[in-house]
């Protein structure tokens, strides 16, 4: 009787432990890993702090970094400063959006579908309807134009192999230029990548129309200027006109 009273006072006092343990270690909060200095191809997961040209930077977003992406050229991915303690604020999205009269059905969807796939709750799918509307007149555009063979979003064939491995890992399987879905997709992949990349959605579509290295003054092969700002501008307006939030 007494090992049994002795068995039980000891049970008691472990599940008492045990609770305890883990309502206080449920409680604090999550550290940061000091990742030391920032290096490309690396995965950092937000609240990660790294170090760069003197300065402390923390993750915003989880992401594998790039060259091209250090921390201060790309405000979206790291704040200047900060201990890593404080998530960052999520941006609000729209999560539920109406189809602009203007926009195709077919073509609609194809965008909800993108913006779907790459979470966005709706308002990328307004973005994504205003540059097919730029880039194709909703398709209408394409026939007989020297550049129907680029596409809804019209993605050179130089871009378009140069993110076939970055499209197969995001949706599972190999690109089909024939399919205009795909192209909605691989166009979604690339404008994502400069928003994240440059900060916002202007910039994005400043570098998805003139390239990363786009500036203002910037010419062509040719000599001709790269009006990127006069693109962005006239996408950006059709985006808010349709509804956009950002």
């Amino acid at each position: 009787m007494t090992n049994r009273k002795f068995s039980f006072k000891a049970t008691s006092l472990l599940v008492v432990l045990a609770v305890f343990l883990s309502t206080f270690c449920a409680v604090l909060p999550v550290s940061a890993a000091a990742r030391g200095a920032w290096a490309p191809n690396t995965a950092y997961a937000v609240n990660d702090t790294v170090t760069y040209s003197g300065s402390t930077y923390t993750c915003r977003q989880a992401h594998t970094s790039l060259v091209g992406w250090e921390p201060p050229i790309v405000p979206a991915l790291w704040e200047k400063g900060g201990s890593g303690t404080t998530p960052p604020t999520t941006p609000p999205t729209n999560p539920s959006v109406t189809k602009p009269s203007e926009v195709p059905s077919h073509i609609w969807t194809y965008a909800v579908n993108a913006d779907n796939k790459f979470g966005k709750g709706g308002d990328f799918a307004l973005l994504l309807s205003a540059v097919i509307k730029k880039e194709s007149s909703f398709g209408a555009g394409l026939p007989g134009s020297p550049s129907a063979g680029d596409g809804l979003m019209q993605v050179e064939p130089n871009t378009r192999n140069a993110y076939l491995s970055q499209f197969s890992s995001k949706f599972g399987r190999a690109y089909n230029h024939s399919s205009e879905q795909d192209q909605v997709y691989l166009g979604a992949l690339i404008l994502n990548e400069k928003i994240v990349k440059f900060g916002n959605i202007y910039n994005g579509l400043l570098h998805y129309n003139g390239g990363d290295y786009w500036y203002p003054g910037a010419t062509d092969s040719y000599g001709r200027p790269i009006l990127a700002n006069q693109y962005a501008d006239a996408v950006y307006a059709t985006y808010k006109g349709y509804g956009g939030k950002n």
